[in-house]
């Protein structure tokens, strides 16, 4: 399912051998930056900062010092997330010009482990949305399936990793943002447990932050409680790297040991969640298939999170969005009217009405996790089909639906609080890459990477 580029693991291989310099896979990567003009992925590019950072990594594995477990990998960051110098708008015309003063703590560490920064990557305003058009950077294209959308909110960082422009990506997830468009040009994704990766530097940050002042994570609960930063790339072993970096653990650390058969699974074709094309339900039942020799046991779950997404559906629009409010005020001639919309409306919620929401929330939070009591590891799909088209329409079997109800799947993993992996596993009708979740209980983010990896060679094993 993935391209034929190299992925993260491979290219750290080469700097550090000497098979390649990072200044030879910087230029590599500018050269299909320069090719691909059209496909708006960036909102800006820094090759000068770029090309200073690779030459100390050559630098340092010249003097015999360790280079970094990403040294010399070009990693492209979200619009929503600080780096230093850099643009920083949100996708947003309110802050068109602005420079961050500050960089997110999760492009530090990465940083520091040897990755070279080229560019911002577009997002749609505020990060809210399914597909990727931004005042900003203009609609992002998907590099890989001309004619769908790369997704969104991370639309950005889908295409560049894809376009193999970055070799890692960094964006965000709130009710889908990585997963969906990881789907979308057929990559890789982790949403990790949230509390696992810093999140200091995401804008609007409390206060509205967006640049100046104290850069403290979002304020708005549900948003607070759920939103991540994670990777984008081309493989599973990539993602685990790159966690290991952003939390600041120990790397490699597995607990299948590359076997599942000591691994009990749950899964669910997602239509209790959402329209489901018959493809996609064909697609995981298959996989279902294949996989019961392979594991422990297997349980076929049809309501799997089904209170999580109907208490986040109520939830998410009553949550205050303090932060996103104090960013656009004085500024809202400049926002988009359907997101100026829901954020003032989001601060008119009276206290009970937002209390028992979350009430509600915490329940069917508690409840869904106990699937976890008898399952280690949960299969759903990314969503109800493939990659939408350009506006944003996604067919489901003659059915036309659009934006937040094409994430329902992802939306209900959310809620819940638990890690999953994005797997591209099949191909559409359109073939266009159909993705599953590969969920964990929180906290395991190991055990969803391992299944992950495991089942992205044991897929590829069977020609897939």
């Amino acid at each position: 399912m993935h391209t034929s580029l190299r992925d993260a693991t491979a290219v750290v291989s080469a700097v550090r051998t000497g098979q390649a310099s990072a200044e030879d896979v910087l230029a590599e990567s500018r050269s299909r930056a320069d090719a691909a003009p059209d496909l708006c992925a960036f909102i800006e590019e820094g090759w000068p900062g770029a090309a200073l950072a690779a030459k100390e990594v050559d630098r340092r594995r010249a003097r015999g010092e360790d280079p970094g477990p990403l040294a010399g990998v070009p990693l492209s960051v979200k619009d929503v997330i600080a780096v230093t110098g850099l643009r920083l708008t949100g996708g947003s015309a309110a802050y068109a010009g602005n420079v961050a003063t500050f960089t997110a703590t999760a492009v530090r560490r990465l940083q520091e482990a040897g990755a070279v920064v080229i560019g911002k990557t577009n997002c749609p305003e505020f990060a809210f949305g399914a597909i990727t058009e931004s005042a900003v950077g203009g609609r992002t294209l998907n590099p890989r399936f001309p004619g769908a959308t790369a997704g969104g909110s991370s639309g950005g960082e889908a295409a560049a990793v894809a376009a193999g422009i970055s070799a890692l990506g960094l964006g965000t997830d709130y009710g889908g943002s990585l997963r969906w468009p990881a789907q979308c040009v057929g990559i890789t994704a982790l949403r990790p447990t949230p509390g696992t990766v810093p999140d200091l530097g995401i804008v609007p940050g409390a206060g509205g932050w967006y640049g100046g002042g104290n850069p403290t994570p979002p304020a708005a609960r549900l948003q607070a409680d759920t939103q991540v930063i994670g990777p984008l790339a081309r493989s599973v072993r990539d993602l685990r790297t790159a966690l290991a970096v952003l939390s600041d653990s120990r790397p490699g650390v597995r607990g299948l040991g590359g076997v599942p058969s000591n691994v009990a699974v749950a899964w669910s074709d997602g239509s209790a969640l959402g329209p489901v094309r018959r493809e996609v339900s064909a697609m995981i039942s298959s996989l279902a298939e294949q996989l019961a020799p392979e594991v422990r046991t297997l349980k076929h779950a049809p309501d799997l999170f089904a209170g999580s997404l109907a208490a986040y559906n109520r939830l998410r629009p009553l949550d205050p969005m303090i932060d996103h409010a104090a960013a656009v005020a004085g500024r809202e001639h400049l926002v988009l009217p359907a997101n100026l919309e829901p954020i003032q409306r989001s601060m008119q919620t009276e206290a009970g009405e937002l209390e028992a929401a979350v009430a509600e929330s915490n329940q069917a939070r508690r409840r869904d996790l106990a699937v976890f009591d008898t399952a280690d590891i949960v299969l759903l799909p990314v969503a109800g089909g493939p990659a939408c088209d350009a506006s944003g329409k996604l067919d489901i079997d003659g059915q036309s639906i659009f934006g937040w109800d094409i994430m329902g799947q992802c939306r209900a993993v959310t809620m819940v609080g638990a890690p999953v992996v994005s797997l591209p596993v099949a191909w559409s009708s359109e073939s266009l890459p159909l993705s599953v979740q590969v969920v964990a209980a929180p906290g395991a983010d190991a055990l969803a990477l391992d299944f992950a990896e495991w089942l992205e060679r044991f897929l590829g094993e069977a020609g897939l």
